[in-house]
């Protein structure tokens, strides 16, 4: 099991020496930000910057803010996809391994007909993707999810794409109507990349493991019966990054 961990470039040399101290890997936060995706001065800059770092295998967060990969509406469906494209094509050049995008599904649109039509053209794009992309993973991650279903279903109709994996956000599915349980077993075969954080199960605030609500040792338990997974502590903080590495230390 290895660990990943949020970079922050003002602090770099701090994070490079926890990160060596402990085998981390880092997940790139900063390129999901469309006000840097739009400025192309500031976004080749923390590209160049994080290429100084001559790193390899890391992650990166790819866009989520209003991306629709399956909209009705052709000019926000080809929007978002373009903006998918730069978040792998940006991976690329930062030697990444893989990158997160969201559902992004519409929790609040009950039709049957809407779940189906999204797991089939959800899985056309994704499909599409990997074939552009073919030395990246991707990885898709639960949101708003109500349970762990929609993403499940995604999985079995990319189950034969070797690039292609779960991203179980524990915090996210803490605060949903479904037990972590539930959502650990039924995507088990798919996970391969994970969030994880704490909170008091109602707000996704980040907390360093041990400061909120969620069992961390019963996490731990579930994690370890994974094969091959990456696991980020998505912590915006270095001090919550160090404090949640000391509780692993004990239930790991």
């Amino acid at each position: 099991m290895k660990f990943y961990v949020i970079p922050r470039l003002e602090e770099i040399d701090k994070w490079i020496t926890l990160a060596k101290e402990y085998d981390l890997g880092f997940e790139y936060n900063e390129f999901f930000n469309p006000n840097i995706l739009d400025n192309e001065l500031l976004l080749n800059e923390l590209i160049n910057k994080y290429q100084e770092l001559n790193r390899k295998k890391d992650t990166l967060h790819g866009v989520f803010f209003d991306i629709n990969l399956v909209s009705n509406d052709q000019k926000i469906k080809e929007v978002s996809m373009a903006r998918v494209i730069s978040s792998l094509k940006i991976a690329e050049k930062l030697n990444c391994k893989g990158v997160v995008f969201h559902t992004n599904y519409q929790t609040w649109i009950k039709s049957e007909t809407y779940k189906n039509m999204w797991v089939k053209e959800s899985a056309k794009v994704y499909k599409e993707l990997l074939d552009m992309f073919p030395n990246l993973d991707i990885y898709v991650e639960n949101m708003f999810d109500d349970d762990p279903m929609m993403l499940s279903f995604l999985a079995k109709e990319l189950k034969d794409e070797k690039h292609f994996g779960v991203c179980l956000d524990v915090a996210h599915a803490f605060i949903s109507n479904t037990d972590l349980d539930i959502w650990f077993n039924e995507l088990k075969p798919y996970i391969k990349h994970i969030h994880l954080n704490d909170n008091d199960k109602y707000a996704d605030s980040h907390l360093a493991l041990g400061e909120g609500s969620l069992d961390v040792e019963h996490v731990f338990e579930m994690i370890q019966k994974l094969n091959d997974v990456t696991v980020l502590l998505e912590m915006n903080k270095y001090e919550d990054v160090v404090k949640s590495l000391n509780v692993i230390k004990k239930v790991n």
